[in-house]
């Protein structure tokens, strides 16, 4: 049987690393992403995420024959397990979409450090300060995996603790919610709000850009934002690179013939309030 469900996780920091950057200081996405939230909920029902078995192989004495789980062309396992989950994200307790961040510097002598001149690896790094983010998670299949992942989620139970991009930063959650959905189709001339962000743009196709029209009948004023961030959607499986889309989160109508696909509205089984939400 189908489900969607939500919860509600909380970090006093997180750091989800922009691959692209590295000096002089490593920068973090804004957003929760795609791959990153896969990896948060792998850990909670305990499959193993990257890892370089072709060092543990020499390690455990396989000698400099032992091969990468990328040579194999293996997924990892929780990628392996959940890839196929749609999800749905909606930043909480944000400043029109924006979480504060501010910046460190440590010096980190240990791991690959090891490898710079003199042991030591001077760090410079941005990071978020209590970002919250509601996941909806659209379990289709409810196989033994992801009957699992909701009674986890539910009890508030985790295999290993999880955390928002690196160790150092603590991942819990609450608030967990169930819900009744069903697709949802704009009625004509009829305004609609997507409550998660969701992707601005369709396929692209002859590098034509659906541009986004804004219903502001209303008016402008100091409440009303737009909110826009390129993120990873998932990963590139022969080089492991991520692949991105360009996400919006506004609270802004939308016009009935603006389109975006994989729009839903859910009903909570605990408090009846609908909303539209995008899975992807």
């Amino acid at each position: 049987m189908n489900k969607l469900i939500s919860v509600d996780f909380h970090a006093d920091f997180g750091f989800l690393k922009k691959p692209d950057t590295n000096d002089p200081m490593y920068f973090t996405f804004n957003m929760l992403h795609k791959p990153a939230l896969l990896g948060i909920l792998g850990a909670v029902i305990g499959a193993k995420g990257f890892y370089d078995d072709e060092k543990l192989g020499k390690s455990q004495g396989k000698g400099r024959n032992a091969t990468s789980a990328y040579e194999r062309g293996e997924k990892p396992d929780y990628y392996a397990k959940l890839g196929n989950i749609k999800v749905g994200i909606t930043p909480l307790k944000s400043n029109k979409g924006v979480f504060i961040k501010d910046a460190l510097q440590y010096n980190n002598g240990t791991g690959f450090a090891s490898e710079e001149q003199g042991g030591n690896l001077i760090v410079k790094e941005q990071f978020l300060i209590a970002p919250t983010y509601r996941c909806y998670i659209y379990l289709e299949q409810m196989d033994e995996v992801e009957t699992k992942l909701r009674d986890y989620l539910k009890k508030g139970w985790a295999e290993y603790l999880p955390y928002l991009g690196k160790n150092d930063f603590s991942l819990w959650w609450d608030n967990f919610h169930e819900y009744e959905m069903q697709q949802f189709e704009p009625e004509a001339d009829r305004a609609f709000e997507i409550k998660s962000i969701f992707i601005k743009e369709d396929v692209v196709k002859d590098s034509k850009v659906k541009t986004i029209r804004f219903n502001l009948m209303s008016g402008i004023d100091d409440s009303k934002f737009m909110y826009f961030e390129n993120l990873p959607i998932k990963y590139d499986t022969v080089l492991w690179q991520y692949q991105y889309e360009s996400f919006a989160f506004t609270n802004f109508s939308m016009k009935a013939n603006y389109k975006v696909d994989n729009l839903f509205i859910t009903k909570s089984l605990t408090s009846n309030e609908q909303q539209i939400i995008q899975l992807f």
